[in-house]
């Protein structure tokens, strides 16, 4: 496919919008075709008035909203990507979608960016030891639960009906110590430290913490800097560099935000 397909996600409220827009207005040299994935039970709707702009305003190809539910994710946004290239074969996509591990399965993006509000509270991000105690055991004796919240599979009690799903790895002490010392092992038990909205910082190749969303506070700069800890522990595992940057593209100029455009730049060209 010729197209190129851009995902931006991340928790609500975090200003993926206003990034995107700034993508647009400052990188993009063609019109892309704008995608907003909501989930069909959640609160997110298509606004009920379009207004007098159009899309050629915004500075758009087209943009749609596309409703969604783990079953017809698979099919309607590759069926919707697939309508776009008979348009536009050599088109961009920007995918803009809430967190959610179902999305960041169901196509094979070019590229993913996260977007989060600056940090004001630790917990915000990583979960507090209780709950990882909790996600690690979760990992040990219900491995189909935890596949189903971290990487988006579909329907756990279909799954479980479908197989013997439900039976506990028979593995000893040994085989597990093994496992969670393996890269891959070492990669779960970095999803488990974290919240489930931020699971997909683990796939992205930028994160970019919104200064122009949230609030600063005491821990701020203790959050940051453990981000950073784990960003760099992500890229050791999968060979891949995740970037990350904390400015605001609409705030006056930064060394920070400079660089930033510079990194979202190739993202922000015609389909190959």
């Amino acid at each position: 496919m010729g197209l190129r397909v851009v995902l931006v996600t991340g928790p609500r409220k975090s200003g993926k919008g206003a990034i995107i827009r700034a993508m647009i207005d400052l990188l993009w040299q063609h019109r892309p075709h704008y995608m907003r994935l909501a989930r069909n039970n959640g609160d997110k709707k298509p606004p009920s008035k379009l207004g007098l702009q159009t899309p050629e305003d915004w500075g758009l190809a087209s943009a749609r909203w596309l409703m969604y539910d783990d079953d017809l994710i698979f099919e309607r946004l590759p069926a919707a990507l697939t309508q776009i290239h008979a348009a536009d074969r050599y088109g961009s996509v920007v995918v803009e979608a809430d967190s959610d591990p179902i999305v960041r399965n169901a196509y094979p993006f070019d590229h993913r960016v996260f977007v989060m509000p600056t940090p004001c509270d630790l917990y915000e991000i990583f979960r507090t030891p209780e709950q990882a105690a909790a996600a690690m055991h979760a990992v040990l004796k219900d491995t189909t639960a935890f596949a189903s919240e971290v990487f988006g599979l579909i329907d756990q009690g279909r799954m479980l009906s479908e197989g013997d799903c439900n039976e506990k790895p028979d593995l000893s002490a040994t085989q597990w110590r093994g496992f969670l010392y393996s890269p891959l092992g070492e990669e779960l038990i970095t999803r488990i430290l974290l919240q489930p909205p931020y699971h997909g910082l683990a796939e992205s190749d930028v994160v970019i913490i919104n200064t122009g969303v949230g609030a600063r506070s005491c821990s701020t700069a203790k959050c940051i800097s453990k981000l950073d800890c784990l960003l760099r522990k992500i890229s050791t595992l999968t060979q891949r560099e995740v970037r990350r940057f904390a400015c605001d593209l609409y705030a006056e100029p930064t060394p920070a935000s400079r660089e930033l455009l510079e990194v979202l730049a190739p993202m922000c060209q015609a389909g190959r």
